[in-house]
């Protein structure tokens, strides 16, 4: 069995090397530590250069023109780990000035914050917060939006509970509500919509040895999608139900190693572009952690929201991802994504949606660290003239100095 499990590790580490990236605003330039008790200030900052084979994100096939911009990004974040409490936030924005189409110039934002807030030894309260603006819909990595260069938002609010019921018994229990939003532009007006959607989780899981927990979980979401605009007047909202209910198992295979996985049935109720439909919904999922490195792969098939076309798409998923050190001051980080997107409508495209991404850092000194990434994003919606390209390769220098407060 832990030969299979190196076999399959192994697999997915290579993937992932040879996978490009969508440009992310950095990547740490120090490794993880354990947290540190008290409050954290982490101010960091990036610059370098980047070369951009399709800033249009347009038709590769229309020649599209390409360009060299510098990007630089300022951040901050500031953690507290207290006995009872950890928080978090963090705000990240990324600006880039490009050398030739300077009017494509724009500001990448994400601000994201975590409370974990325990009770007693039984009782944890949570709440999380992610926030992301981009001035093209491709950096979102949303399920069902096609790329275009227009702004973009996306919002994720998340609160919620977590109980040890027994000592083999947990419960969690939350509320998310996430919201898009697309600019009103020529595209906007007449393919992204926009919307916002109700989430409701609860997972019981059950500790049957050391090594194998079994558990239930049950999902109810209520998505509304805004309806399309024609002259100026929007449409009507479709609303509708999503449901899931999952029979799920994780296993722990070896220290720092486990496998997990879930079968169950996903109920969608009708709405203005769709019938009520039932059918099966199953994901699976590795992750590997040794040392400072980390190895993950995860796959996953469900019924989604069309925030993009509008509407509901089934959904594929597979997901892998690698922060691994390769020498005493070098690592590599990479990332992969492939969607596949069938619309419950048939008069709606479908979408297949590659993110990969790919870094090589080394760390000059413990708080300054050289990067050089390569990024591809890929789009077909199965339509002539729907594929879309873009390749961005480039380096940057990431300064961070984590500063203990008194």
């Amino acid at each position: 069995m832990r030969r299979l499990v190196k076999l399959f590790a192994a697999a997915v580490v290579g993937f992932a090397l040879l996978a490009p990236p969508v440009i992310r605003a950095q990547s740490p330039a120090m490794p993880a530590q354990q947290p540190v008790p008290g409050w954290i200030f982490t101010p960091s900052v990036s610059f370098g250069g980047t070369w951009d084979d399709n800033v249009l994100l347009v038709n590769p096939g229309t020649n599209p023109p390409s360009d060299y911009g510098s990007p630089i990004t300022p951040a901050a974040g500031l953690t507290y780990t207290g006995k009872f409490t950890r928080f978090s936030t963090g705000y990240s924005g990324s600006f880039v000035r490009y050398m030739t189409l300077t009017e494509l110039n724009g500001l990448h934002q994400t601000l994201h914050a975590t409370l974990d807030q325990r009770v007693n030894e039984r009782v944890t309260f949570f709440g999380q917060e992610s926030f992301t603006a981009a001035q093209t819909t491709d950096v979102l990595q949303l399920a069902g939006v096609p790329f275009y260069r227009i702004g973009s938002r996306s919002n994720a609010a998340t609160g919620g509970i977590q109980a040890a019921l027994t000592k083999r018994t947990t419960l969690r229990s939350s509320y998310t509500l996430r919201t898009v939003d697309f600019d009103k532009n020529l595209f906007s007006s007449t393919s992204l919509q926009g919307g916002h959607a109700h989430d409701i989780t609860t997972t019981v899981d059950y500790a049957l040895t050391r090594r194998l927990a079994i558990g239930g979980e049950y999902e109810f979401s209520r998505a509304i999608v805004n309806g399309e605009t024609f002259a100026g007047v929007p449409g009507p909202e479709d609303r509708f139900n999503m449901q899931t209910a999952t029979a799920t198992a994780q296993y722990q295979v070896a220290a720092g190693t486990s496998i997990s996985g879930g079968f169950g049935v996903a109920m969608l109720g009708a709405g203005l572009h769709h019938d009520a439909r039932t059918g099966p919904e199953w994901r699976a999922g590795f992750s590997q952690k040794t040392g400072r490195g980390v190895v993950a792969a995860s796959y996953m098939r469900s019924y989604i929201p069309s925030f993009g076309f509008g509407g509901t798409f089934q959904n594929q998923q597979w997901t892998a991802n690698i922060r691994m050190p390769v020498a005493r001051r070098a690592y590599v980080d990479g990332s992969f994504s492939w969607l596949q997107n069938d619309p419950l409508d048939t008069s709606q495209p479908s979408l297949q949606t590659k993110w990969l991404s790919a870094t090589g850092g080394y760390y000059l000194t413990r708080w300054l660290s050289a990067e050089g990434f390569f990024g591809r994003t890929q789009q077909d919606s199965q339509r002539v003239g729907g594929q879309l390209e873009r390749n961005q390769v480039g380096f940057r220098v990431v300064a961070v100095k984590p500063v203990k407060l008194r």
